[in-house]
């Protein structure tokens, strides 16, 4: 079975406000359970702005260093989500690497890496081409100027 790609991933601002809620009312009554803090997370990373993505990526990393907690593969998995969507490619690797020494078969964390690696690639070629067309622009400019200035004398 074919996955979407998971960095193009938007949740929408309703289900967000919905764990948001969530969270903000565990918080008012005392911590916050590990459950509500990763879901709310998880819809964070996937969130259209970059400083929604920023805080769950905080939060994702509260959970991932309290050594009583289990899900650290999920919560590690969703840090590289965050962080390639920042466009903090290595970072987001980084996570991905050390997933896969534990899990080097894991689909799910192999095609997340092919994601950030296409990324990364097409990324790449936009800057390559904008370089270029700045140089060609550059270049016409330059050229033009040599020839208005053969025109005058």
């Amino acid at each position: 079975m074919e996955m979407g790609d998971p960095l193009s991933e938007i949740c929408s601002p309703e289900d967000l406000k919905v764990f948001e809620r969530h969270y903000n009312e565990e918080l008012c009554k005392g911590p916050v359970s590990s459950k509500t803090q990763f879901e709310y997370s998880c819809f964070l990373v996937r969130s259209k702005y970059p400083a929604d993505i920023q805080r769950g990526i905080v939060l994702l990393e509260e959970l991932y260093k309290n050594p009583d907690e289990s899900g650290k593969r999920d919560y590690i998995y969703y840090l590289a989500i965050g962080n390639a969507r920042l466009k903090e490619y290595q970072s987001a690797l980084n996570y991905l690497k050390g997933l896969l020494r534990v899990e080097p078969g894991n689909r799910q964390v192999l095609e997340l890496e092919s994601c950030i690696k296409k990324k990364m690639d097409t990324e790449a070629l936009k800057g390559a081409a904008i370089a270029g067309g700045a140089v060609l622009g550059l270049g016409a400019l330059v050229g033009l100027g040599i020839a208005l200035g053969k025109v005058k004398k």
